[in-house]
């Protein structure tokens, strides 16, 4: 899963049930020798107190001083692509969790075979979210959410990612980064770039302007065939 990480929240106000989901949780990622850190808490207020995100939490809906869906809306604010568990015996909130994505709900006491069946699904969701780089120059490997990309560019013979607030020079070849990248909204403009299009603040067929300012050439070659995706795209939204 990447070099940092997955950052996995756990929150349940029976200490019991935190204890025995952390230990299933952490012995599932260990035998699929996936780097991972727990956060463990008692208490919702725990966690809005604090300003960390993370790919993955299991959340118990009903808790003293914040209930699981109310918790869930604010983490999947700080990090969209969240994955979210709701721990519950109780059908009628169901319909609540639907507002914010919920991945299963685990009753209690819990079925591991089911929970391990659940985080199969979770990590291939995660698996599609983001991209696993290696920095050029570097042994690191950096983990990019995907929505978060720009553009990919190549220049003097280097690849370049570049995101809202980063650019990362890229220990690869072009074609097998943007290989990676979701075809629904990714296109590959110019010989030199690969855009993500939900960017793209002004088309003017021969050239893109994204929201950070950056003007794009659409070659002469690929301007026919983008005009007519990029209104098949806008359809699709």
């Amino acid at each position: 899963m990447g070099g940092i990480g997955l950052k996995i929240l756990i929150c349940d106000d029976e200490r019991q049930y935190l204890d025995a989901l952390s230990a299933y949780v952490r012995a599932y990622m260990e035998e699929r020798l996936i780097k991972y850190s727990i956060v463990s808490a008692a208490s919702p207020k725990e966690v809005l107190d604090g300003d960390m995100s993370f790919d993955l939490a299991f959340l118990d809906i009903q808790m003293e001083d914040l209930d699981g869906i109310s918790l869930a809306k604010e983490l999947r604010a700080r990090n969209s692509k969240i994955a979210i568990f709701f721990v519950t015996n109780h059908d009628e909130y169901q319909d609540d969790a639907m507002d914010v994505n919920a991945f299963r709900f685990f009753s209690k006491p819990f079925d591991v075979k089911r929970l391990y069946s659940g985080l199969d699904k979770a990590m291939e969701y995660i698996d599609g979210a983001y991209v696993d780089i290696f920095l050029y120059g570097d042994t690191a490997q950096q983990r990019v959410l995907i929505d978060d990309i720009l553009y990919i560019t190549r220049s003097d013979r280097k690849v370049v990612l570049k995101t809202e607030h980063e650019s990362y020079t890229i220990r690869c070849t072009f074609d097998e980064l943007c290989e990676k990248m979701p075809p629904l909204f990714f296109y590959q403009v110019h010989k030199s770039f690969v855009v993500n299009l939900h960017y793209v603040q002004q088309y003017a067929y021969t050239e893109l302007i994204l929201t950070d300012g950056t003007r794009i050439p659409v070659a002469p070659r690929k301007q026919a065939a983008f005009h007519k995706y990029w209104f098949e795209y806008l359809r699709r939204r």
